[in-house]
């Protein structure tokens, strides 16, 4: 939930003029595209790819409005079954937003119906009288050129002009490196708070480290990364200790894992374990206080580190956790990390 978030924080920033907190240009235009989005009841098309927050911003956009109804995200499987989820999302978006990821894998009916619902026409839902005209607040978003999909008779052109009528593209963080820096130090200041650590920021040889890995989940990753290294940080700078599974991928870096300690070594059992001394691959079993994590924060840990691991890909996740597909939806749900489905 940090990221959505941050794009709340930033249209806010912008509405208010807040002193102190100046946007990078990067920043400053999709948060005066989503205000404008906002501001507005016009369709919305997110483009950008997986892992760079498109759902993250549909929230922001739904919550900087004056929609009083709920937010409803909504993923096609491309299936029939899909066709009546489809149906049964737009009741419940009524009068707020409904969020379409993934638009491209509507269905040819479920793009009918999504038509028609741009085009104000009235519909007779199936086993009704009376015609019912939807107030939804349209969301549409995409990680592959529609433009694309539209010249293989894949997806409606007519379709694909109206979802265009305000279009925000996300770009890569790997088009952006100069913006790494900043996107990790506000995760890692959100994070560290709830945490109860005071992190004070990157050290230069991290923020060069993380300016030159690829990041192909994009934000998702960074910020599980930076999850994972607020953990592991013994004071407030992160440093490029506290991110081995990156200096792996780049050249120039080499993080030397120091062995662990015998338990001889590492004193009375209450005594919290500093994170230089554990291996940066294992989860914390003590909080800083010395006290076991529950199972639940274990858990919790172990989902976080697995995304940031395995890039976001819930099936390699699944596969290597034990769990179902729809489980671990379900669990990352609960944590406020389903934005991080790829």
């Amino acid at each position: 939930m940090h990221l959505a978030q941050i794009f709340t924080d930033d249209i806010r920033a912008l509405r208010q003029g807040t002193p102190g907190q100046a946007l990078s240009s990067d920043r400053e235009q999709v948060a005066r595209r989503a205000d404008r989005a906002a501001r507005t009841t016009v369709p919305v098309l997110i483009e950008g790819e997986p892992g760079c927050g498109a759902k993250s911003l549909a929230r922001a956009i739904h919550d900087a409005s004056d929609r009083q109804r709920p937010f409803v995200p909504f993923r096609p499987e491309g299936s029939g079954e899909s066709d009546a989820a489809f149906l049964r999302h737009l009741r419940d978006a009524h009068g707020g937003t409904l969020f379409v990821q993934d638009v491209e894998r509507l269905t040819p009916a479920a793009q009918d119906r999504l038509l028609d619902l741009l085009s104000g026409v009235e519909t007779m839902p199936r086993g009704t009288r009376r015609a019912t005209r939807h107030e939804i607040r349209i969301i549409a978003a995409t990680d592959v050129p529609l433009i694309d999909e539209v010249r293989r008779a894949r997806f409606r052109e007519d379709l694909y002009y109206r979802l265009q009528v305000l279009p925000i593209a996300l770009r890569p963080l790997r088009a952006r490196p100069e913006a790494v820096a900043e996107w990790a130090e506000l995760f890692m200041h959100r994070i560290g708070a709830e945490e109860g650590k005071r992190m004070r920021g990157l050290s230069p040889e991290a923020a060069t480290l993380l300016a030159r890995y690829g990041w192909p989940g994009n934000l998702r990753q960074l910020e599980n990364v930076v999850f994972r290294a607020v953990l592991l940080a013994e004071g407030p700078w992160l440093t490029p200790a506290e991110f081995p599974q990156i200096a792996a991928h780049v050249q120039g870096f080499r993080i030397e894992i120091p062995p662990v300690p015998s338990p001889a070594a590492l004193g009375p059992v209450r005594e919290a374990v500093p994170a230089a001394r554990r291996d940066p691959h294992s989860l914390a079993l003590v909080n800083e206080s010395g006290e076991m994590h529950t199972l639940a924060e274990l858990e919790a840990q172990a989902i976080r580190f697995a995304l940031a691991h395995y890039q976001g890909h819930l099936s390699a996740i699944s596969r290597r956790l034990g769990i179902g597909r729809s489980t671990l939806y379900r669990k990352l749900k609960e944590l406020g990390l389903d934005d991080a489905a790829a």
